[in-house]
């Protein structure tokens, strides 16, 4: 294996950007840092693609008639930029020569043949890595000039996407009505960047009745908020790739740019109160049966199909009248609380006083503690997150009207929330 190569001065790019109405002039050496698609030549014939639409397409040829790879490909942040920079490099000059020739055993369509010579175009060459690094820099430049217009832009109008209130003035003011109102998270507002373009996907979603954070496809608007408020899946999915370009985190150079990270800086409280998701649950809230999710009693192991019957079951053998004892529960709370008696339970502990015992249930039976202890004990924001990976109980919760969960219960669950 052998390579050559050439450096040339690095020049940091010259940018600026101008904020005027709607829109966001900015200025680069390179062509195409921003996300539009726009039209680039192979590297060494004239036919042309569209990239990043194409990138695909454009990296197949590349391999297939002209042998050449470039490396960490998912790492270049703008491979347009990157192209046309060589393109242009190259023009009186043979891009082999920066190139680190490799030999392998089979030709580009797989079949077997000896010594075929390939070339790999990677940051192993000085020249490519310093125009990667210019390339990530002017990029996030790019990104943080778009983000500070959004943030001082006061030309913002737009309908709520739940309940079509209409707000105009600064995004972060709509985006807090999302949040607080609909309990809607996006994550850190600083971590957020094309808010338009994020709230034009998020409002698709809705107007097709699609879970943001699972996005399984439901028959109507009602049925699509009845699964998202009883799995709380009123959120982006942190692991959702097509979400990326929405945070900042994922142009900074320290992380793989443009590349999915599962840590991205959403806020502490998706992962803490997002039920798993089950990839065989059916695609319809409504098509779920009970006959295939049998209900399991708080407190002991029996399994009925009907939430009327495990009720009266609780109530008959148990002493424990499970809407009478929470009648005085929101929605949120009653969540919380199933999720404190499962856990408990799963430990060996009694629910009421907490004694651990190897026959807890007989515990329970003989000092009377079927009962709910007081609020500070299960009243936590950590028992939003379910024992059971899919708890049929919870399903059957009555989540009451829109306004109760929304506007009497807010402070309590932001409070929450926060605490996370």
């Amino acid at each position: 294996m052998s390579s050559t190569g050439n450096s040339f001065q690095s020049k940091t790019p010259s940018a600026n950007y101008l904020a005027e109405k709607d829109k966001v002039y900015y200025k680069s050496q390179f062509v195409g840092i921003d996300n539009d698609p726009g039209e680039s030549e192979c590297l060494f014939c004239d036919l042309s693609f569209i990239l990043p639409t194409n990138e695909k397409d454009y990296l197949s040829h590349l391999f297939e008639k002209h042998r050449l790879v470039i490396g960490d490909v998912k790492k270049i942040a703008s491979l347009r930029s990157y192209a046309h920079y060589w393109k242009a490099r190259c023009k009186n000059e043979s891009l082999i020569n920066f190139c680190t020739t490799m030999l392998m055993d089979c030709t580009p369509d797989g079949k077997p043949s000896k010594g075929e010579i390939y070339y790999l175009l990677s940051d192993c060459i000085a020249e490519d890595k310093t125009l990667r690094d210019e390339i990530q820099s002017a990029k996030l430049e790019w990104v943080l000039n778009q983000q500070t217009y959004e943030r001082t832009d006061t030309n913002f109008k737009r309908g709520c996407i739940i309940c079509k209130q209409e707000f105009s003035g600064l995004r972060i003011t709509y985006l807090t009505h999302l949040k607080e109102k609909h309990h809607i998270q996006f994550g850190k507002y600083h971590n957020l960047v094309f808010v338009d373009k994020l709230l034009d996907k998020i409002q698709y979603n809705f107007d097709n009745f699609i879970c943001i954070y699972c996005e399984k496809v439901f028959k109507d608007r009602n049925v699509l908020k009845e699964h998202m408020r009883k799995k709380l899946h009123k959120c982006i999915n942190p692991r959702n790739k097509s979400y990326d370009e929405f945070y900042i985190t994922n142009y900074v150079k320290l992380r793989d740019p443009l590349c999915h990270k599962e840590d991205n800086e959403f806020d502490d409280e998706y992962d803490a109160i997002v039920f798993s998701d089950n990839e065989d649950e059916e695609n319809l809230w409504s098509d779920w049966t009970a006959e295939n999710n049998p209900i399991t009693c708080l407190f002991c192991t029996v399994k009925i199909p009907e939430l009327s019957t495990m009720l009266d079951h609780m109530k008959d053998e148990h002493d424990f009248d499970f809407n009478k004892l929470t009648e005085n529960l929101n929605f949120y709370e009653k969540i919380k609380l199933v999720n404190y008696f499962r856990k408990q339970v799963h430990e060996k502990k009694c629910v009421f006083c907490d004694q651990q015992s190897d026959d807890c249930l007989q515990h329970m039976k003989n000092q009377d503690h079927f009962k709910i202890p007081p609020a500070r004990i299960w009243n936590l924001a950590k028992y939003y997150s379910p024992m059971c990976k899919e708890d049929p109980f919870l399903y059957h919760l009555d989540t009451g009207s829109d306004d109760e969960c929304d506007e009497s219960n807010i402070d309590k669950l932001s409070d929450d929330i926060k605490n996370l």
